[in-house]
């Protein structure tokens, strides 16, 4: 079973996304809302003609320039086969979980077999249902020493996964890097987290970016702040889970043999290997998109770096709530490094 949204599925959920958008900016009053959510909603007022559906997906087609757009959709990794992924930008506040809900109905009285999650503060993701930030970490579960061959990983003087079976994987807005706002895409370069990162590689660990965001993005902002000696340590899982390629030591992406056709079966099998490892997120919502990883790595494996632990997180995160963003993800490597590297 493929990882991807095939075509007929994705022009449906275009649809219905452009639709739920249009709604939204049209009813929303402007003046309860501050910053890109504001200027979209006064935007449209002024040019509905300009969120035609082609226009939305026009405006996430370049991931580059995709950031200047508060208002997208984007479709991801596509293929002759389909898409790994499709994003829809544009409702903010509380009627974002009541649109996703009437969106998630339609597609199910549809037999689309998709499930959706909230990302962000104003995205609506849509994958294959079983395709989410757990699936990458299934997978390895079991296929990870044939990983790490492929990536061609060495050991480092303290850490070899190979033995140990050590992996730190994590989210990336808010916990490896900054979030992006219009205009501005922060990376690793420009993130506290990042020397504190490179020790943990530099001792030989195995590092996974679980991305609900694009692909080419997400490699981008990670890699190019990394040496290039540590590249054969380094894993990339993004478009919500769809893909999974790891770095070459050219510093480009190659995409994980069989990942995309055999991940979801794998995922359905008993595991092969017990791995020791971390998921690092920072968003405890039952509803969020890193929920399904701290659940495939279980709740004492997982560090939630949220800025606050909301009500409406699971209680079962209490204990690994470290708090803090990009700062709690650079003390916990930190003191990862510290307490379990001799």
């Amino acid at each position: 079973m493929l990882t991807l949204i095939s075509p007929n599925t994705l022009r449906t959920i275009v649809q219905l996304s452009g639709e739920a958008i249009r709604d939204f900016l049209s009813q929303a009053d402007a003046s309860q809302f501050k910053g890109e959510a504001h200027e979209a909603i006064v935007s449209f007022k002024a040019n509905p003609s300009g969120f035609s559906d082609d226009k939305l997906v026009s405006y996430g087609a370049d991931t580059v320039a995709a950031i200047y757009y508060p208002v997208r959709i984007e479709v991801r990794g596509t293929t002759q086969e389909g898409a790994a992924q499709m994003v829809a930008k544009g409702v903010w506040g509380p009627k974002r979980v009541e649109v996703t809900a009437e969106i998630a109905q339609k597609c199910k009285e549809l037999g689309l077999g998709l499930h959706l999650k909230l990302a962000g503060t104003s995205s609506i993701e849509f994958n294959v249902d079983g395709v989410d930030k757990a699936l990458p970490i299934h997978f390895l579960q079991g296929a990870f020493e044939d990983v790490l061959k492929e990536m061609n990983y060495k050991p480092g003087a303290q850490i070899d996964s190979f033995k140990s079976k050590m992996i730190i994987a994590a989210d990336g807005d808010g916990t490896i890097y900054d979030g992006p706002r219009i205009g501005v895409l922060p990376g690793l370069a420009d993130s506290p987290v990042r020397d504190a990162l490179c020790a943990y590689l530099q001792a030989g660990g195995v590092f996974m970016l679980v991305s609900g965001n694009d692909m080419n993005r997400t490699f981008k902002r990670l890699v190019d702040a990394l040496p290039q000696e540590l590249y054969c340590r380094v894993l990339v899982a993004a478009n919500g889970g769809a893909e999974l390629v790891y770095v070459n030591a050219e510093g480009r992406a190659v995409p994980v043999s069989g990942y995309r056709k055999k991940a979801l079966d794998l995922s359905h099998q008993s595991h092969q290997h017990v791995l020791d490892i971390i998921y690092i997120g920072d968003d405890g919502s039952m509803e969020g998109n890193d929920y399904p990883a701290f659940k495939a790595v279980g709740f004492k494996n997982s560090v939630l770096v949220a800025p606050k632990f909301l009500a409406e997180y699971d209680p079962g995160l209490k204990p690994c709530y470290v708090g803090g963003l990009l700062q709690g993800t650079r003390q916990y490597l930190e003191d990862f490094l510290s307490s379990r590297i001799k």
